[in-house]
């Protein structure tokens, strides 16, 4: 039995794909304030998942979120205007304020503010053999390169939703075999976290991308192979990684389940699989999670 079968045995993770779009809920808390209403779409946060924030009112002109040091734009809908924030995977467990800045027509500022709780999502270890080629690949120093770069190209935020109606669903409907967050022991010397989900494939199989959406990478990295990232919009990326084969190019819009590439076992792998991972405002996120979110 391969190494990633085992930890998927260990995991117990042989969960079936998300599956369509949420349906709309009622907000779980209304702030109001002088002519303008705050929605909040989530009661507690678990660290490395994203929750939705909605303001109405006819006289605004922008608004931020400012949460656990980092601001966030309101972004402008049909019908309001939408925030997503985040609990990063390290998030210490605890309360935080959540204060919202709003700008009216008039010049002034209105600040609301609300009580966010991150709650533990139960991460724990892994234990990954990496091959002996492929050895180098757990050099620390190799990893940060890949991030930094991966920050870079996620640094530019595209204010437009790029998502339509389909929404978000898997890449491939497969058991997932690795869960997001894990504390990865690599060749029981390194540790890393798992950034991603992974998804049991055979070399060659189709991939589609998660969601419409601009390819802003595709091309070969380090850890991650062959490599295609997809800008979504409101602060929104998805990454997918081992590719055998690339089909997709830079620059070129794709829509929910466009074949993107085929999956492989390229880059700091141990067997052919696929490793997709999701983005949201610089951090890495839960992305069966944040699938089963309503969005707008």
């Amino acid at each position: 039995m391969s190494r990633l079968l085992v930890c998927c045995v260990m995991l117990g993770v042989l969960l079936l794909p998300a599956q369509g779009r949420t349906a709309r809920p009622n907000p779980v808390q209304v702030v109001s304030g002088d002519g303008i209403t705050l929605e909040r779409y989530f009661l507690d946060l678990s660290q490395g998942s994203v929750g939705l924030l909605r303001l109405v009112g006819d006289t605004i002109t922008e608004a931020i979120a400012n949460f656990r040091g980092r601001s966030t734009p309101f972004v402008m809908a049909e019908d309001g205007f939408y925030a997503l924030v985040v609990a990063d995977i390290d998030t210490s467990v605890r309360s935080y304020p959540l204060q919202v800045i709003v700008a009216t027509q008039d010049g002034g500022l209105q600040t609301l503010e609300v009580t966010v709780n991150v709650i533990s999502a139960g991460y724990f270890g892994q234990v990954f053999t990496v091959p002996s080629d492929r050895a180098y690949l757990i050099n620390p120093e190799v990893e940060r390169h890949e991030f930094a770069r991966l920050t870079a190209l996620m640094q530019t935020i595209t204010y437009q939703k790029l998502w339509d109606d389909a929404g978000f669903k898997p890449p491939i409907s497969s058991e997932y075999s690795s869960a997001f967050g894990l504390y990865r022991i690599l060749n029981q010397t390194v540790q890393t976290r798992h950034t991603g989900w992974d998804q049991t494939a055979p070399v060659g199989t189709p991939v589609g991308a998660i969601a419409s959406g601009r390819v802003i990478y595709a091309g070969q990295l380090d850890i991650r192979g062959n490599y295609v990232l997809i800008d979504h919009g409101w602060g929104v990326f998805s990454g997918y990684a081992h590719f055998s084969q690339i089909n997709v190019m830079v620059g070129q819009q794709v829509v929910a389940g466009e074949i993107i590439g085929l999956s492989g076992n390229t880059g700091r792998s141990s067997g052919p699989h696929l490793h997709w991972e999701l983005n949201v405002n610089g951090e890495w996120v839960d992305g069966v999670a944040f699938m089963r979110m309503w969005l707008p």
